[in-house]
């Protein structure tokens, strides 16, 4: 529409989806994702990340490890407690984002499409850092509720972990919530309002990606170090990128869940096996 006078309407200028496809925006990140995995298999190789597990605090003089006991030393590689074998938080959060990057592109891309051109590399660092923070927050979590499972014999909490993972993707909560990932939301262009609005989208996706994906999750804490870690993380990692692209996410739910339900099977009855 041409206003009176013949003059044209300016209008702010943002990234046009044909002038810049999304591949090309979220590029940065699809490396950062692919420099994780990376990190987390070096550490894993070079025997940074081992299958040490949570404990209580050791007595004075004493190593952590006196607390490990003789089944979870033969089961490091996927046996319980595991996040302290991925060293801690912080390596929690490299983990996080190897795996939940990728499944946050299209988000990403979103916000990189609605941004004016000069904020646009601003505004998609700003969403992926409030999205990663609340999947570390989530890793806190994890991390200071650890004394009430590390002690489990075996891989009793690997096991339960895939079982809950299992029974979360058969729930009306976790199609609600896998329903909302994929919903994006109206962002402001400019000032305050514009980086106002990229935090708050960041904190809503992500706590729809936490809703949706919790569970999963928690089987990479119960995993354990190792390399048997990296099958699980590879694993964990395709259901919840295939759940994001899938254009059926919904049957893509239903075989993840019978996959999490053969392997909590197959681990609590491992011990059992000849």
């Amino acid at each position: 529409m041409v206003p009176a006078g013949g003059a044209r309407a300016r209008y702010p200028r943002t990234a046009s989806a044909s002038r810049w496809p999304w591949p090309r925006a979220t590029l940065p990140y699809e490396l950062a994702a692919l420099a994780a995995w990376i990190a987390v298999i070096a550490l894993t190789v070079t025997g940074a990340v081992h299958g040490a597990h949570f404990a209580s605090p050791a007595p004075a003089g004493e190593g952590p490890h006196h607390h490990v006991t003789p089944a979870h030393t033969a089961h490091g590689a996927s046996g319980s407690g595991g996040l302290a074998g991925f060293g801690g938080l912080a390596t929690w959060a490299l983990m996080c984002a190897a795996m939940m990057l990728p499944a946050a592109l299209p988000a990403l891309a979103h916000v990189g499409t609605n941004s004016l051109r000069r904020r646009r590399q601003r505004a998609m660092a700003g969403f992926a850092a409030v999205y990663l923070a609340v999947w570390t927050g989530y890793g806190a979590l994890l991390l200071a509720s650890a004394p009430l499972w590390s002690r489990l014999p075996g891989d009793t909490a690997l096991a339960c972990a895939l079982a809950l993972a299992a029974a979360w993707q058969s729930t009306v909560h976790k199609r609600r919530a896998l329903r909302d990932c994929h919903r994006s939301s109206p962002l402001p262009l400019s000032g305050p309002r514009a980086a106002t609005g990229t935090v708050r989208f960041g904190l809503r996706h992500g706590g729809a990606c936490l809703r949706s994906c919790w569970a999963l999750m928690a089987v990479m804490a119960a995993a354990g170090g190792g390399t048997g870690m990296l099958a699980w993380m590879a694993l964990l990692t395709g259901i919840v990128t295939a759940e994001r692209f899938a254009r059926r996410p919904g049957r893509t739910t239903r075989l993840a869940a019978a996959a999490l339900a053969a392997a909590a099977l197959t681990v609590a009855l491992a011990p059992s096996l000849p």
